[in-house]
């Protein structure tokens, strides 16, 4: 029986593939797929795939799991082998052997390398040089080489031998990312070789303001790099310092020097010996260069810049900082009965995008407000149930963008104690010549009674004569 089945392998057909390898493209730490030939009847056939004669791994139709020797290869659900994280050990012969029965065939490949050179990190305005280098051996195999940027923009390059070249002057922060040198080789197939380019630069500035109200506590002012960088990195592009400047709105104060950029023994912004300012000092935090305010003011408003300095050049970004403040028409105290008017200011015109939205404190006698609203709100007769927090919002585009506060009291209004005083000594002279004047006249009456007694004279008609009588 045995002798029959020797026989019948020695007769049966072998099936192999041309002496010549297919050529198949990695790089160096990606990953890179074998692909099989579809032969035979599907889920009847043996694979095994081997490098170098060594066996690698294998998959019998009859077991669900493949039989691996190295976690980094795998087999693809048609029995593809798949390479990840490729090493310098794996450009060399692979071999897929295929058994159905006592038929078998082989495919043999050759991994190539292919190496894109990694840049240093570049400040922006520098030239960007890459190169991507195929093995001598399997140049010939190419087709085309294309480069693509980050932004996926297809540059232009130069080849020399079994080198393709690539520059790019005055680089900026969109060249900073993945660059890809597409090797297309064989009818269809496509390898993607990718390096990273980092480009170091500063974050771009909104163009509009960034809006705060005044008493905000802890208030960033943001500034940093263009991408999400290690101080390492910034620190090999040969940085030198750094600074924070502050210009006011309408003055004619210069720049005043806020903070200085302290590289040793860690980044941190510092303040200038001799100075103090509403900034906080604060540790670098990799790419943020951010600083706050601890406490906003009115007199913050103006213009902030942010500045890293590589020797003779200095990459820069200002930061327009507006702030939002409630003022009354009237002082601290405020009586019922008064007219208070609350202005809402930037400390300069709005713009005609801007709007407002004022929010009277609960329970107060402009509690129904409605739109449109102007940025000076008139109270006339104010009561106590007007006391409270009257809040203004600043929008654009129906966005919120901060918002102010002021606190009012209301008083009854005090009684004028002058006023009181007069009335009262008005009473009592009233009343003191209302007395006197009482006296004079009973005085004057009695005066008037006894003269009248002192001068009567008694007329009878019959008198008699003086002298005693006996009664």
């Amino acid at each position: 029986m045995s002798f029959l089945l020797g026989l019948l392998l020695l007769l049966a057909p072998c099936h192999s593939a041309a002496d010549e390898p297919k050529g198949i493209f990695a790089q160096f730490g990606n990953s890179v797929t074998l692909p099989r030939r579809i032969w035979g009847i599907e889920g009847k056939i043996h694979v095994n795939w081997y490098f170098q004669d060594n066996l690698l791994i294998s998959r019998n139709p009859t077991l669900s799991a493949s039989k691996t020797v190295h976690n980094r290869f795998s087999l693809s659900s048609d029995s593809s082998l798949i390479i990840s994280n490729v090493e310098k050990s794996d450009f060399g012969i692979f071999k897929c052997e295929q058994h159905h029965l006592v038929e078998t065939i082989t495919d043999t490949y050759k991994l190539y390398e292919v190496m894109m050179s990694t840049p240093p990190p570049l400040l922006v305005g520098a030239s960007l040089d890459l190169s991507c280098e195929i093995e001598s051996e399997g140049f010939k195999l190419v087709h085309e080489i294309k480069w693509f940027g980050p932004d996926n923009t297809l540059y232009v390059g130069s080849s020399s031998s079994n080198k393709r070249t690539l520059r790019v002057t005055k680089v900026s922060s969109i060249h900073s990312g993945k660059w890809t040198c597409a090797v297309r080789y064989g009818a269809s197939i496509t390898l993607k070789a990718r390096t990273d380019v980092i480009i170091v630069d500063l974050a771009s500035s909104s163009p509009d303001p960034i809006y705060t109200s005044d008493s905000s506590i802890n208030f960033l002012i943001p500034c940093s790099l263009s991408s999400k960088i290690p101080w390492s990195t910034v620190n090999a592009t040969g940085v030198t310092g750094g600074s924070w400047h502050f210009t006011p709105f309408k003055s004619s104060e210069s720049s005043l020097p806020l903070l200085k950029l302290q590289l040793n023994p860690s980044p941190a912004w510092k303040f200038p010996s001799g100075t103090h300012t509403l900034l906080m000092e604060t540790d670098l935090k990799n790419h943020e260069l951010g600083v706050k305010i601890s406490k906003v003011s009115i007199n913050e408003r103006g213009n902030y810049t942010c500045s890293l300095e590589f020797g003779s050049r200095t990459l820069s970004r200002s930061v327009q900082v507006e702030v939002l403040q409630v003022i009354s028409s009237e002082g601290k105290v405020i009586y019922e009965g008064n007219t208070v008017n609350l202005t809402c200011t930037l400390g300069h015109h709005m713009t005609p995008d801007l709007e407002v939205n004022w929010i009277p404190p609960y329970g107060s006698s402009l509690s129904k407000l409605s739109p449109p609203y102007t940025t000076m709100l008139s109270i006339p007769g104010v009561s106590v149930k007007d006391s409270g927090r009257w809040t203004c919002q600043l929008k654009k585009n129906a966005t919120l963008l901060t918002s102010a506060t002021i606190s009012l009291k209301i008083e009854k209004a005090p009684v004028n104690i002058w006023l009181v005083v007069a009335i009262i000594g008005g009473l009592l002279v009233f009343i003191l010549i209302a007395v006197i004047t009482v006296f004079i006249i009973r005085r004057h009456r009695q005066m008037m009674r006894y003269r009248c007694r002192k001068g009567r004279v008694c007329c009878c008609k019959n008198p008699k004569p003086k002298g005693f009588y006996k009664t």
